[in-house]
Parts: C-alpha cells; sequence; structure tokens
C-alpha cells in the first residue's frame, strides 16, 4: 500500500448531511441515558429482556453492564476534582467483597455469564493485556467495571485526563473503549407559512467509554 495515497475510514460516512434549509435553527435532544447499554441481571446473570441494543455505526456490539456499575457523564465544564470524588465513592461503595479476588472468582461473585447472541467478539477466548478474557460466547469482561466515564465531543479529553489520573493507582484497572453513538437533532423552521416543515435528522458522535475497575489479585 502506498502510504501517500489516504484511506477513507471503514466507519466515514458515505453522505454528509444536508445544509439546513434558509431560516431554520438545529435543537439538540439530550443523548441517551446512562443505560446506553445493556445491563445483566444481577440474580440471573443474564441479559435483561426488551434491554438489547444495537450496534453502533462502526459495528461496535455494545457489552452488558452488570447492575452494580456507575455511568458518569463527562461534559466540557464538568469539574475534575469533582468527578474523582464521584468515582472513588463509587468504587467505595462498590461490592467490596470481589475486591482482590481473581478474575474468575470474581466473575462467578458478579453472575456474569455467557452472552451467545454477542457477535462483536472473537472466535476464541483470549487473555487481553489487562489479565482479563474476552471471546465469543466467553466472559463478559466490560460487566466487570465498577464506574464508567461516558464522553463525547469535546468532553473526549475530560474523561481521558480523568482515567489517566487513576491509572496511577495500582489497586485499579483503567480501559478506554472508543464507539460511535447516533444523536438526533431537531431541525426547527422558524417561519410557519414557508414552504419547509419541521425534520428530524441524525448525526453520529465519537464517544469514548472509560472503565474503572478494582484490579484482581
Amino acid at each position: 500500500m502506498n502510504p501517500s495515497v489516504p484511506v477513507a475510514l471503514p466507519n466515514r460516512p458515505k453522505n454528509k448531511l444536508p445544509p439546513l434549509p434558509k431560516g431554520a435553527r438545529i435543537q439538540k435532544r439530550p443523548l441517551a441515558g446512562p443505560s446506553v447499554t445493556r445491563r445483566l441481571n444481577k440474580s440471573r446473570g443474564n441479559l435483561l429482556r426488551g434491554d438489547r441494543v444495537l450496534p453502533d455505526v462502526d459495528g461496535y456490539n455494545a457489552p452488558p453492564r452488570a447492575s452494580h456499575t456507575v455511568v458518569i457523564k463527562i461534559g466540557t465544564h464538568t469539574p475534575f476534582m469533582a468527578v474523582v470524588k464521584r468515582v472513588r465513592k463509587a468504587l467505595e461503595n462498590g461490592p467490596q467483597t470481589t475486591k482482590g479476588l481473581p478474575l474468575t472468582a470474581r466473575i462467578a461473585a458478579l453472575g456474569v455469564k455467557r452472552d451467545n447472541n454477542s457477535t462483536s467478539a472473537t472466535a476464541a477466548q483470549q487473555p487481553s493485556s489487562s489479565g482479563s478474557v474476552s471471546g465469543s460466547g466467553g466472559f463478559i469482561e466490560d460487566a466487570l467495571d465498577d464506574v464508567v466515564l461516558i464522553a463525547t465531543g469535546r468532553a473526549i479529553s475530560r474523561a481521558v485526563e480523568i482515567g489517566a489520573f487513576f491509572m496511577r493507582e495500582k489497586e485499579l484497572i483503567v480501559l478506554p473503549r472508543t464507539r460511535t453513538i447516533p444523536a438526533i437533532d431537531d431541525v426547527v423552521m422558524s417561519d410557519e407559512d414557508g414552504e419547509h416543515e419541521d425534520q428530524v435528522r441524525v448525526r453520529n458522535l465519537s464517544c469514548i467509554e472509560v472503565g474503572i475497575r478494582w484490579a484482581a489479585a
């Protein structure tokens, strides 16, 4: 491959959004709530019915989350130390019985089982650099996160800074993951008697998830 020839990214949109009609304005809707992924039933360790989500536009299939996982949204003006205190409090109030246990014992304690319908995992189970296990039909390591930070757009750098802050602690494991999530905008016409009507359009946003968990012994 010639390095001088640019190659389009696989998730690059084929068609750009059409220009706004004259006299229109964008009214952004709030992003999805904290339950942007599936959650696990803690007592049974399986997926809750009716709580499945479709894969992202880039093919990423969001894994389920344990019922104890705390999801924190990060904004551009979110105070740094305020989030740090929230993360520490969530870690301290988390399932302390699993702190320091080996990975297999912690998975069993949290009731995390296999997701046979997952299409995003690889063909075989492979241990990652952090000592976790992932694979098709295997244990879902992302469900072990005690805290998940979610940020989009200009707030991504703030989430990365907070994740880097907790990387200095040996008792914690910090795993960043990138996603592409849809956002819904309302195109509102200022002239009600005009030819155009109010519209709804979907745009894609870059998103980062920073998972924070207790390290296994």
